[in-house]
């Protein structure tokens, strides 16, 4: 997992870098903007998923 992680940090740095090409203010925009959008989506999906685990884990009714 973390080999993953590094790998998709080094290859998204790289196309940073590719796509800005020596506009150090250019780059820094770009990952900036990367960085928010993933926070966002980070934090999305834990309250999505957050809430998905406490209706599953809800104590059952019992039937009488």
């Amino acid at each position: 997992m973390p080999l993953i992680f590094i790998a998709s940090v080094i290859l998204i740095t790289g196309l940073d870098l590719l796509i800005s090409w020596n506009k150090y203010e250019m780059f820094f925009k770009i990952l900036g903007v990367e960085i928010l959008i993933a926070v966002i989506v980070w934090t999305v999906l834990t309250l999505v998923f957050s809430g998905r685990k406490n209706k599953d884990t809800e104590p059952a009714e019992d039937e009488v």
